[in-house]
């Protein structure tokens, strides 16, 4: 093999390696990409379905999904709510679905964080949705304790100032990210302007 065909087929190498890693994620549910894969380990594979199928519920609203994928005493909980019970996550489904449109979730390929001896997992993913007017590109952590093959406690972790953010054009949309971050990133206009507290900005932005 001479120098000149090495080094093509380095050149492809790279290329290839650089084309996987960046491939798209793929629809797993109706509703929901992910860009990884899930665990091979019959216990992880198990508990990772059980948010992927709580996932397809909100963005398909399909209530058989999570009817079937959280116990009748599930205590579920999210800024500014708290409640115990299936029917009452069933309402909430219901309550959602009429409001929003075009949802959809997305997991990054190191969404999943795992512990099949406590039955704990963790998964950062990003809701996307329409409602009040609005596109929706919302970052977010579920925490959820399984048991018996049914989550009996799901506690979701955002920032409702977000969703404000964006329709303000202060945040951007950004969907589909190799990482998920706390907050999306600054629209261009607002990469230097601060303070930006509360639910809007409190100051002119005039950069």
């Amino acid at each position: 093999m001479n120098v000149i065909f090495r080094r093509m087929l380095g050149v492809v190498s790279v290329a290839a390696g650089l084309y996987a890693g960046n491939a798209s994620a793929d629809e797993i549910r109706p509703g929901v990409t992910f860009a990884g894969t899930v665990s091979t380990d019959p216990e992880r594979a198990a508990m990772e379905g059980l948010i992927l199928d709580l996932a397809s519920s909100w963005a398909s609203c399909d209530k058989a999904l999570m009817d079937n994928a959280v116990a009748d005493d599930v205590a579920f909980s999210y800024p500014t709510t708290s409640y115990t019970g299936k029917d009452k996550m069933l309402a909430d489904l219901a309550a959602f679905c009429d409001a929003a449109k075009d949802t959809s979730i997305y997991l990054p390929a190191d969404a999943f964080f795992v512990d099949t001896e406590t039955g704990r997992i963790a998964a950062e993913l990003q809701f996307r949705t329409f409602q009040r007017g609005n596109r929706q590109v919302v970052n977010d952590v579920w925490v959820a304790h399984v048991a018996d093959g049914k989550i009996t406690v799901i506690k979701e972790y955002l920032d409702g100032r977000v969703k404000d953010l964006q329709a303000l054009g202060v945040l951007q949309l950004e969907e589909d990210p190799e990482t998920l971050t706390p907050w999306p990133a600054r629209t261009e206009k607002w990469a230097s302007c601060f303070p930006i507290v509360k639910a809007a900005p409190v100051n002119e932005c005039n950069g």
